[in-house]
């Protein structure tokens, strides 16, 4: 009787696979270990003919046994390897549970055979991979199984989903482990029952996310909200309306925020942008993901991501999605909201948010209101933290807003802990550049269309690689045990705002930049670009630029700055004939060796991938540029000299060490360049290489890669000097301070726009009051003692005189 079953379940295989099709997964569990385990029972969580017949066709093709393979686990030789966890319903409810009993019987056979063991392997297998559940009977048949009932809605589903099946073998359960525990069999059993359901219940989560409900039923939720009625009694106070005019306000306001996803545009934006992805790039690498996988089970996830380009939006919820993990609601500005494209984005998960909540109380009830219930309702969430995209490849300062939302909504409900992962986005060639460069001159930034967008990623072409490195995630449970461990015991409102919050924010703000650069990709473009930029006149001897490339490849392997930097494939010669395929870089051949250079139009756009990765080189390059131009210099006068001026840089760059642990790495790097033969030591005092030899260019390199931040440093102190104590605000400085970096570079005829950008002087700003090297007056105004000449002092001893000299003639010209 069976094998004629098994018979026409073969027939009726080849009938379903002709139809469907199955994602290719790259995550299964040790497939090598189960084809090695003598008796494996595979377990799926519904009852169906269909997914059995998926099953068995996908573990015949990974090489592991059939379902059809009857094994003999009970002394019977015609058992079939498959449980179920749930068995479905029937017109008068639910069929019993009756995996228990099944279980229970495997484990009293195991007891008499203690040899033996038996793997139960867990198989995740979903239909369309769409979450809905809500009124409109359409869209529930393309739900996954959240409601299986009867099996002509079963028939429908692989009908319209059968070509869009996900399907991912887990890893597997040993009874045997269980067995050890010695318990009795009974409660063995339903230990692995629940075992089981959980991990269901979290791999469903985790690949489509929750059981979601209408979206008509969750802004209902919101607007009816005790936080939005207030505010809405509020407003209609404060504006001298009714009520009723204030209600329709904030429902226009939860509409024009609200995503609206479907998975039917999800699935079409995951066929249109395979096709794009093959179009405009060589290839797309990422690093982490699988952490991520398992943070996504038990938690509710926040992606961080930093911000270079538009393309950041798709590319996030395109590899999630085609990594098995739920596509995210994500937080976009209204800019984007344009005809046609915002009603798409919207429904593939964008929720929309003003730049600027200009202290309007309702519509912030109402989006923090949103924002709680996407979050403890367990979606995943991503925003940028930046607020924009960066225009010179840096980490921007991150906006705490989103930000202290979030934790708010944490302390509120915190049933389904908050991860934050951060995410590092690294192009080889940004379609936006151009028109940062131009904004970054002064030119005023468009307001994007769709016309326009359509016309740039048209003239798109030769853009290299992209790399998507997953950094460590922040949990912020344990922050805020680390740093409020009362936390739990208080009750807060979406509204609180405990004394404790700003400082908090502001260090997980921080500490979430820092992360993001701390998983940075090396790629052949921003070393060439790294290299090239840090040669004197833009140009360099083949051999010099292979053996620089080699260098800060080598750095990063000797003290990688963080464990998640990923490296280029491929060797130097490779990169720089790879950089110059790129037009990155121009090649002129000469008799005596061949030479390698920037022009005038693409130095600019090389400056903005030399910053994605600059930071990573800061405390060794600080270090070579304390000892490079110095008659000798003491390992103590070196620490002295480092401490002052490198909280200044870190939090410039938002570098992840400390400055006890960049100073504690000073004698590695010491180390590190006396056998390179860089630096040498004659009794306590380190001393650069002679300049005449070829080696000390690997050096003047280095120097070069800090020198900007030095120079930018210096022009902001000796503007404050000049300017005096209690006389400008930090408008004013920032003012004063870019229009001299301005003049510095013209001076210098150097084309980089970028070296002079406000925010950094800003930055700088910020950084002193921090540090307490300045305070502000009760009028505004800059105040400051005489420890600033120190600065000044540590500052000018790494700065090569001729710097100095121009930033004191660039300095000299009357205010107006």
């Amino acid at each position: 009787m069976n094998a004629i079953r098994d018979f026409f379940s073969r027939i009726l295989q080849t009938i379903l696979f002709w139809w469907v099709k199955v994602e290719e997964n790259r995550y299964h569990t040790n497939i090598d270990a189960l084809k090695q385990a003598p008796k494996i029972i595979y377990v799926l969580e519904h009852k169906s003919l269909s997914d059995a017949l998926v099953l068995d066709k996908q573990c015949r093709s990974l090489g592991l046994p059939s379902i059809f393979a009857r094994q003999d686990y009970l002394g019977k030789g015609n058992a079939q390897p498959l449980l179920t966890v749930k068995q479905g319903r029937t017109l008068f409810g639910r069929r019993p549970d009756v995996i228990i009993g099944r279980i229970q019987e495997i484990i009293n056979y195991l007891a008499s055979h203690p040899d033996q063991d038996v793997l139960l392997v867990p198989a995740a297998l979903y239909w369309g991979r769409a979450a809905e559940n809500n009124t409109n009977p359409i869209k529930a048949i393309f739900s996954s199984n959240w409601t299986m009932v009867g099996h002509f809605k079963k028939v429908l589903t692989v009908v319209l989903n059968g070509r869009n099946t996900f399907f991912e073998l887990n890893d597997p359960v040993s009874l045997r482990h269980l067995l050890a525990d010695d318990i009795e069999s009974n409660v063995a059993a339903r230990k692995v029952a629940r075992i089981l359901r959980v991990h269901f219940r979290r791999m469903r989560a985790a690949v489509i996310g929750p059981d979601m409900s209408h979206k008509r039923l969750l802004l209902a939720r919101v607007l009816n909200s005790d936080y939005v009625n207030r505010a809405i009694d509020s407003h209609s106070v404060e504006q001298n309306i009714p009520r009723a005019k204030a209600q329709k306000i904030s429902r226009k306001h939860a509409h024009a925020i609200a995503a609206d996803v479907s998975s039917t545009a999800i699935r079409f934006m995951s066929a249109v942008l395979s096709w794009v992805w093959n179009k405009l790039y060589h290839g797309i690498r990422m690093n982490g993901i699988e952490e991520v996988r398992e943070l996504a089970r038990e938690n509710a996830v926040v992606y961080a991501p930093c911000h270079r380009s538009h393309i950041d939006y798709l590319l996030m919820s395109y590899l999630l999605y085609h990594n098995g993990l739920s596509v995210p609601h994500i937080a976009a500005g209204e800019n984007i909201n344009m005809p046609v494209v915002g009603r798409l984005l919207r429904r593939c998960g964008a929720f929309y948010i003003r730049r600027r909540f200009g202290g309007e109380k309702l519509y912030t009830a109402v989006f923090h209101e949103y924002l709680h219930a996407v979050l403890t309702r367990g979606f995943p969430v991503e925003y940028f933290v930046e607020g924009g995209r960066s225009r010179t490849g840096r980490m921007l300062k991150p906006a705490t807003g989103i930000l202290s939302m979030t934790v708010v909504s944490h302390l509120r409900d915190h049933k389904k802990p908050i991860v934050i992962v951060p995410v590092y986005i690294g192009y080889e060639k940004v379609f936006e550049a151009s028109s940062y460069q131009g904004e970054l001159q002064g030119k005023k930034k468009k307001k994007e269309n769709l016309f326009d967008l359509a016309k740039t990623v048209k003239k798109l072409n030769n853009n290299g690689k992209v790399s998507v490195n997953f950094g460590e995630a922040i949990h912020i449970n344990k922050m805020l045990d680390q740093q409020q461990p009362g936390w739990r015991n208080d009750h807060y409102e979406l509204d609180s705002k405990p004394e404790w919050l700003s400082d908090f924010v502001g260090e997980l703000a921080f500490q979430l930049a820092a992360n993001i650069n701390s998983a940075a990709a090396l790629n052949p473009i921003n070393l060439v670009a790294t290299a090239m930029l840090a040669t004197p006149r833009r140009a360099i001897d083949g051999r010099l630029l292979d053996r620089h490339l080699n260098m800060l490849v080598d750095i990063q392997q000797f003290q990688p700055y963080g464990s998640r930097v990923s490296f280029p494939e491929g060797q130097s010669k490779e990169w720089i004939e790879y950089a110059e395929r790129m037009e990155s870089l121009s090649h002129v051949s000469q008799p005596l060796g061949d030479i390698y250079g920037l022009n005038s139009r693409n130095t600019v756009a090389m400056s903005y991938y030399r910053n994605n990765i600059q930071h990573l080189y800061m405390i060794p390059a600080l270090v070579v540029a304390l000892v490079a131009p110095s008659n000798g210099i003491t390992k103590c006068e070196l620490e002295s000299v480092f401490i002052h001026l490198y909280p200044h840089i870190r939090n410039e760059l938002f570098l992840r060490p400390s400055v006890g642990e960049a100073k504690n790495s000073i004698d590695d790097w010491l180390q590190y360049f006396s056998s390179k033969g860089l630096l040498s030591k004659k009794g306590d005092k380190w001393f650069a290489i002679d300049r005449s030899l070829s080696s000390r260019l690997d050096l003047d390199m280095l120097v070069n890669i800090v020198l900007p931040a030095l120079e930018r440093f210096y022009i902001g102190l000796s503007t404050l000097v000049r300017i005096g104590s209690n006389k400008c605000s930090p408008e004013d400085l920032e003012k004063q301070s870019q229009l001299m970096a301005q003049r510095l570079s013209l001076l210098n005829g150097l084309d980089a726009p970028e070296f002079f950008d406000k925010t950094l002087f800003r930055r700088f700003i910020e950084s002193m009051k921090k540090e307490g090297e300045i305070d502000i007056d009760g009028e505004g105004f800059i105040e400051f003692g005489e420890n600033l000449g120190e600065l000044i002092a540590d500052a000018v001893k790494m700065l090569p005189a001729e710097v100095v000299y121009n930033i004191a003639q660039a300095a000299d010209f009357p205010d107006k």
